[in-house]
């Protein structure tokens, strides 16, 4: 048999065995809880004259025997004492169940009444019924089984609990793989065409190799034109109209350079060809914020790490934009952040130098 199917069994069966020991042991213990507070339970404390004694013993039976009521003849009569000098008081517990206060100053009897504190607690812990038969014969291994039936119902939220938790991870795994298949082949995650493809705005941009390895080049050997508006050649992606917020990516190969060899990621493309881009150069060896506008370029930001990049190696360029908010990176070593003045929004495309040459691939836009 299972463990756990065995454990709800004994838990069950046993829960009816101890049954009515246990509502005696809990009916007992909500009263005896209370015995301080009810006057019925146990007979309220007074406060004598002086927290000194003054009085002897005799003088405490004497008192005792002063309340005829009670039929006190002797100390066997008396239970026990049960001195309070804080409170100024001696409590005299006779043994049939009464109690006699007793000024330890005066003698003075302070209050006589009777006291079933004691009998509940013989209730509680079974010795009223036979004694130690029934204490330790019946209502200990009752305590016993409650601590069992305690640890077994644990044990059984445990494993409800877990197996919740764990029915919930296959879910949340399953509902994962098919948001990846979806996003695979809708391309709902990542605006992704299948083939990568340009729209030229400065520059010789191409589109070169086939399968795994097509991708766009720069080529500024096959820039012959007269100088543009711009010595910074730009092409935005085709089928990314605008985009604000997500992570664009692109793996880009530094192929050659007469100055030096650079690739950059561009965002927020305006028809007036203005824009930002985060981009990678072999001269400086490390990421940097740059602003084009009115013709002109601004450095926004210089990354303090530096390495130098191989050529012909694919890398991987990472921007992440989320409102004003950029932060980008190489190869997830080198990385900068800033916040720009206000939020960002436009095409995107690729960015180089006029005598650059540079590769692009595997481009994706995911929101």
């Amino acid at each position: 048999m299972h463990f756990n199917v065995a454990n709800r069994k004994v838990h069950h069966y046993a829960s009816f065995i101890v049954a009515v020991p246990l509502v005696v042991i809990i009916a007992t213990g909500l009263l005896l809880q209370l015995k301080k507070q009810s006057d019925w339970v146990q007979p309220p404390e007074k406060r004598g004259t002086g927290k000194i004694p003054g009085i002897g013993f005799d003088q405490v039976l004497a008192g005792a025997m002063s309340v005829p009521e009670l039929g006190v003849t002797g100390w066997d009569d008396v239970n026990r004492l049960d001195v309070r000098p804080d409170r100024g008081l001696v409590k005299v517990w006779l043994r049939n169940g009464w109690e006699v206060q007793v000024d330890l100053g005066t003698g003075r009897v302070l209050q006589s009444a009777y006291r079933r504190s004691d009998v509940i607690e013989a209730i509680h812990d079974g010795s009223f019924f036979a004694g130690d038969w029934t204490k330790l014969g019946l209502f200990l291994p009752t305590g016993i089984t409650l601590l069992l039936l305690w640890i077994s119902g644990v044990w059984m939220v445990w494993v409800q609990f877990i197996g919740k938790r764990r029915r919930k991870e296959l879910r949340q795994s399953k509902r994962a793989a098919a948001y990846l298949l979806a996003a695979a082949t809708t391309s709902i995650a990542a605006m992704q065409a299948p083939r990568l493809a340009v729209d030229p705005i400065v520059g010789h941009w191409e589109t070169a190799g086939t399968g795994a390895d097509a991708h766009v080049l720069a080529d500024a050997r096959k820039w012959k034109t007269e100088p543009a508006t711009t010595p910074f050649p730009v092409a935005a992606v085709r089928g990314v109209d605008t985009f604000a917020n997500g992570i664009l990516r692109v793996q880009f190969k530094l192929v050659g350079g007469a100055s030096d060899q650079t690739a950059g990621l561009a965002f927020g493309l305006t028809p007036k060809n203005e824009y930002y881009y985060a981009r990678y150069n072999t001269k400086d060896g490390n990421v940097a914020l740059w602003r084009f506008v009115n013709g002109d370029r601004t450095r926004i930001l210089d990354g303090t790490e530096h390495a130098q990049l191989p050529l012909d190696v694919w890398h991987e360029l990472k921007v992440e934009i989320r409102g004003a908010k950029i932060t980008a990176s190489v190869n997830d070593k080198m990385r900068i952040e800033h916040t720009l003045p206000e939020a960002v929004s436009g095409r995107v495309g690729f960015w180089t130098k006029r005598d650059s040459i540079s590769a692009f691939k595997g481009f994706s836009a995911q929101k």
